[in-house]
Formats: C-alpha cells, sequence, structure tokens
C-alpha cells in the first residue's frame, strides 16, 4: 500500500486500522508505506507512532514535492509484488483492496482501477463546480484509455507493469500515466464510492489544474497524437479569446467602434499574448523572436481574414441588424464572435505548427 501525506495526520489512525482490517479478513499480508512531504501538522511524526504497532514503512521527505513523486519514490521502497495506491483522507474505501488484488492474483487483469464512473460507483456530496472539473478532466484524457476514471487516485497493479518504464510525475495523476505508459495488456475497474474527506483540505487548486493540462498534453505527445500540443494551444487560445472579446465588447459598447475595426483591435491584443505564451509553453521555442513573430502574425493575419469573413457572414446574414449599435443585440456579437473564434483556431494551430514553429518540432 503506498499512501502519499500532506497534512493527513487527523485521518491516519482511521486509514491505517481499515488496511489493516480489510486485508487480513481476505488473508492479504498487507505492508503501509507512507510518504509523507514533511507535513507541518505532525503526520509524519504520526505515521512513525502507528508504524510501532504495524507493518508499515514512513519515508520523510524534505518538502511538497508533489503527490506523484511521492508514489514513485514509495514504489522503489515497497516489498510487494501488487502495489495499492490510495489517497490517505479516507476518500478511496480501504474495503475494496482485496477485490482489486484478487483480479491481479487471478490474472484477470495487470492493473486495477478503482472506479466512481462505472456502474455501482459514485461520489459524494460533490458541488457543482467539482463535478465539472472531474468531467471535464476526464474528457480531456478519453483518447489516451478506455478506462472510464482514468482520474482515479486509487488503483492497483503488478509490478511488472512499470518494471523499466520511464515515469514523468508531472502534477498529481500518476496513475494516469501508468495507464498510458505501463507494460500490461488488461486493465479493469471496480466500482467505489467516493467519500468527502474526513479531515482537512482538498489540495486541488488552480495550479495543480495547470500541470493536469499540461501533463495530459504530453502525454498524447508520447502517443504521437497532434491533439496533445493542441490541447497547450487551445488553452491559450482560450485565454486570448477572452481578452479578444473583452476588447471587443468594450471597444464597440463603450467607444462605438465599428464592430469590424474592434475585431481588428481586439485580434492585435490578445495575438500577441498567444504569442508568447505558444513559445514558451506549447512549442517550447528556442527559434528566433525576430523571425517567428513575424510569421505567427502573418498566420494570425490569414487568421484574422477568415475570421472577418466569418464574422461579417453570420453578422449580415444569419443574425442580421448588428451592424448598427446593438444594445440587446450585442449578445448576439459575441456569439458571433466565439463561432468565428473557434472556426480559425485550428487553422492558426495547424499553420503554426507547420511553419512558424516547424523547426521546433522537427527537432522534437
Amino acid at each position: 500500500m503506498i499512501v502519499p501525506t500532506y497534512n493527513e495526520k487527523d485521518n491516519l489512525d482511521e486509514l491505517v486500522q481499515r488496511i489493516n482490517s480489510s486485508c487480513s479478513k481476505a488473508g492479504i499480508e498487507c505492508e503501509i508505506v507512507i510518504v509523507d512531504d514533511n507535513s507541518p501538522d505532525g503526520t509524519g511524526a504520526k505515521a512513525e507512532e502507528l508504524a510501532k504497532s504495524a507493518r508499515m514503512k514512513v519515508l520523510h521527505r524534505e518538502g511538497k514535492l508533489g503527490l506523484s513523486s511521492a508514489v514513485l519514490e514509495g514504489f522503489k521502497v515497497a516489498s510487494g509484488s501488487v502495489l495499492v495506491v490510495m489517497d490517505a483522507d479516507l476518500s478511496h474505501p480501504p474495503e475494496k483492496i482485496p477485490e482489486m488484488v484478487s483480479k491481479i492474483e487471478s490474472g484477470e487483469a495487470e492493473l486495477v482501477v478503482g472506479s466512481r464512473y462505472i456502474k455501482g460507483g459514485s461520489v459524494e456530496n460533490w458541488p457543482l463546480r467539482r463535478k465539472a472539473v472531474s468531467k471535464g478532466a476526464t474528457f480531456l484524457a478519453r483518447w489516451l484509455t478506455k478506462v472510464k476514471d482514468p482520474m482515479s487516485g486509487f488503483f492497483a497493479l503488478s509490478r511488472s507493469v512499470i518494471d523499466g518504464v520511464a515515469l514523468n510525475p508531472v502534477g498529481y495523476k500518476i496513475g494516469l500515466e501508468i495507464l498510458v505508459k505501463g507494460k500490461y495488456e488488461k486493465a479493469a475497474e471496480v466500482p467505489i464510492h467516493f467519500a468527502d474527506r474526513k479531515a482537512g483540505k482538498s489540495k486541488l487548486g488552480g495550479t495543480e489544474m495547470l500541470r493536469y493540462i499540461d501533463h495530459v498534453s504530453m502525454l498524447y505527445e508520447h502517443k504521437h497524437l497532434w491533439l496533445g500540443k493542441y490541447l497547450k494551444f487551445a488553452f491559450i487560445g482560450g485565454i486570448g479569446a477572452l481578452i479578444n472579446l473583452a476588447v471587443l465588447w468594450v471597444s464597440h459598447e463603450v467607444f462605438f467602434v465599428h464592430y469590424l475595426w474592434a475585431a481588428v483591435l481586439a485580434f492585435v491584443v490578445a495575438d500577441t499574448n498567444n504569442y508568447i505564451w505558444n513559445r514558451l509553453w506549447t512549442f517550447k521555442s528556442k527559434g528566433k523572436i525576430h523571425f517567428q513573430y513575424p510569421q505567427f502574425l502573418l498566420v494570425s493575419v490569414d487568421g484574422l481574414m477568415l475570421n472577418l469573413i466569418l464574422l461579417w457572414a453570420l453578422v449580415e446574414e444569419v443574425f442580421p441588424g448588428l451592424g448598427v449599435r446593438m444594445d440587446k443585440a450585442s449578445v448576439m456579437l459575441i456569439v458571433a464572435q466565439v463561432l468565428a473564434i473557434f472556426t480559425v483556431s485550428l487553422f492558426n494551430f495547424f499553420a503554426n505548427s507547420i511553419w512558424t514553429f516547424g523547426g521546433d518540432m522537427r527537432k522534437a
């Protein structure tokens, strides 16, 4: 059992008791490996205390180095041939461990995921925002694996699945990385009820979400799918689109600029933002800016022309009457611009991948 911890002191007593009880009833010999990231609440010391009366190993790390890397360090020191990973917050039911392990020992699967999203699985009292984030993250990973709940942090695997596999612990979803890169033929899922944490605070925040997007894009690239870089490109484009829409609305509604000229101004501001972030993040480019930036702008100007043509067609033909000051109809202008931006984004991505950053892509 690999259990990464950070500020989980109040959960350890119950967690260890439930793990040992469920394994003992099933006749499973269990070793618990606690990997603590120097928790300021004394989790490490609590784990050491429990280790005096239970079969446990405790790894103390120097700081908050991340869940995924903690799991990998736990793998290194664990003794068993079957490895199980779970959170310490009691959201994962230890009572499911025997079922997961039995599927591996019987040869039914080499990797088993505790799933919220198959028949019999469920989540407890999740607010709409958390449901949306989870479903969105799962959607991003849907082309990487057939597993219904690739975001699960509760999974079991045969050690052979990861032997010799280079794992890159970016972000907090090491299970997804193993699903994509692991050496296995059969994966299975068992339904679990995902409970609210008993104590402490969730560690999922905006930074982890950004790391997840970066992680997923790298996994798509690992599978040689262009969708990997497009996820980053689209994310940056989404931010640029918000900037674009804001500038468009302010220019047209506040300063009464004609909608086409407002679109041009919105383009200049948003596109400069997009180039900077695509250079630094999407393509990690080392090309010369004085060549790349004009190329990026030229591609975007072509995209702008396409944007304006589509915007004109939508405004004049689909939503007639928007060419004058719009008042209530201004919402329809935003809708028209969203449709145009989405269409143009695909053109921009492929054109920039091939031409602007093509040298970097060929070297990668």
